[in-house]
């Protein structure tokens, strides 16, 4: 046989072996595809961090663990206006308030309910109450834990006037003292701050649960 045809045939063979290694590469690569994509070791969306949906204030505390509540507070627990009166001072910033106990800060982390000293306060809605003390220049102040890191926090009170004590349960609409104006203050008022770990305005949040301040 000459080398001619020798040469010709190996040269098939060669490319027959490698047209072989090519079709078996693109099998195993297709086989071990579903593979890959289900190990989290390997997977691009393990990688890649996940999508955090933007938290709403308005939906803290929203009912019981099932529904990422927690058991002091059902999702269709009530809200309640803790007193009557109009709004006398907003949240946000404001002129410096002083008087012999001391002086406010430039900004309001609450909103102010003109109420004659003595009206009754009430529990905005259903929690344990944390604190029951006076808070210097915010006066005797009671502290509610709604749950979910929701706070409901009362001040100026009249001093002498609690009516309820740390660790106790309250339903909205538990009286927990009353209307006064310890602390720094120029009038009778309660001072109602609602804290989600920061202070946030008490009108929107308690609009979204049907009360109008």
């Amino acid at each position: 046989m000459s080398d001619s045809v020798t040469h010709s045939r190996s040269e098939k063979i060669t490319r027959f072996r490698r047209r072989s290694i090519i079709a078996l590469g693109v099998a195993l690569a297709v086989a071990m595809t579903p593979l890959v994509l289900a190990n989290p070791r390997t997977s691009p969306a393990a990688v890649a961090a996940p999508a955090v949906a933007a938290v709403d204030d308005s939906q803290l505390n929203a009912g019981p663990p099932s529904r990422g509540g927690n058991y002091m507070h059902d999702a269709d627990a009530p809200w309640v206006r803790p007193v009557p009166g109009k709004v006398t001072s907003v949240f946000g910033p404001r002129p410096v308030i002083c008087t012999p106990a001391g002086c406010s800060n430039t900004t309001h982390d609450g909103i102010d309910l003109g109420s004659p000293c003595g009206t009754d306060i009430k529990a905005i809605s259903p929690g344990r109450v944390t604190s029951a003390s006076n808070a210097g220049s915010f006066g005797e102040r009671v502290i509610i834990d709604h749950g979910s890191g929701l706070e409901s926090i009362y001040g100026h009170m009249q001093t002498g006037s609690y009516r309820v004590s740390v660790g106790q349960l309250v339903k909205a609409g538990t009286i927990i003292g009353k209307v006064g104006m310890t602390g720094v203050a120029t009038g009778c008022h309660l001072d109602l701050k609602i804290r989600t770990g920061a202070y946030i305005d008490p009108k929107p949040f308690l609009a979204f649960r049907g009360v109008t301040l």
